[in-house]
């Protein structure tokens, strides 16, 4: 891939290739864009399968990269719903950690503005978390992350009231099979709990390198 201050505005470059989605040829660009909020670089991974002879985009995810601070903000992520639970999320996010690792970007971190429960949980597995971790015990904005076995569905249990109905009439749950429970019973279990609108930071360089080498191997050639 080209120095990142060579690429071009609006070109996807090949980034990666070598991997396989259900027997297609999978292949991962990188991309350089201008976010027209805020009128900052924003950068792009995108995962392509070849069907056909022809490229089809399964999704990708977005981040800021700052040289100078050596420092990268995690954005969102957009997967295809036929592509989603798959594992294709976290494959995509453990290359943006691999890619920052090895060029010597030494803060990870997520925006401020991030909505969505279940990818705030998706960085947790990789080591990232609030700087005070004493903030969950005080907050009563904490979303419990719920899953039943053998189900996608995205199960959340909120401990405010007000914000659970708030999600509800968000289009991120519309839109990602999420589902607000009100309580735990025998066939729905807990995972971890997150608090959106709050920076997450990676803090276990291990645990993130140990899981982006497990979710990279599963789609290699």
């Amino acid at each position: 891939m080209k120095h990142l201050d060579n690429i071009s505005f609006n070109t996807e470059v090949l980034y990666e290739k070598g991997y396989n989605y259900n027997g297609f040829k999978q292949r991962l660009y990188f991309q350089k864009t201008v976010m027209k909020s805020n009128n900052k670089n924003q950068y792009f991974i995108k995962s392509y399968i070849i069907n056909n002879s022809s490229q089809i985009c399964q999704g990708y995810i977005y981040f800021y990269l700052d040289a100078n601070t050596k420092t990268s903000n995690f954005i969102g992520a957009y997967v295809k719903p036929e592509y989603r639970n798959s594992g294709l999320a976290s494959f995509l996010t453990a290359h943006w950690i691999q890619f920052c690792l090895n060029n010597g970007y030494n803060f990870l971190g997520t925006n401020k503005s991030q909505r969505k429960p279940f990818l705030l949980y998706l960085l947790k597995t990789y080591g990232f978390e609030i700087f005070d971790t004493s903030f969950y015990d005080m907050s009563k904005n904490i979303i419990n992350i719920c899953k039943k076995e053998d189900d996608n569905t995205k199960y959340l249990l909120f401990k405010n009231p007000l914000q659970a109905k708030s999600f509800l009439n968000s289009p991120i749950a519309k839109e990602d099979n999420y589902q607000v429970i009100t309580d735990l019973n025998e066939k729905v279990h807990y995972l971890d709990k997150v608090i959106l609108s709050t920076p997450y930071n990676m803090n276990d360089m291990s645990k993130a390198e140990q899981k982006c080498a497990v979710a990279i191997k599963r789609y290699r050639n």
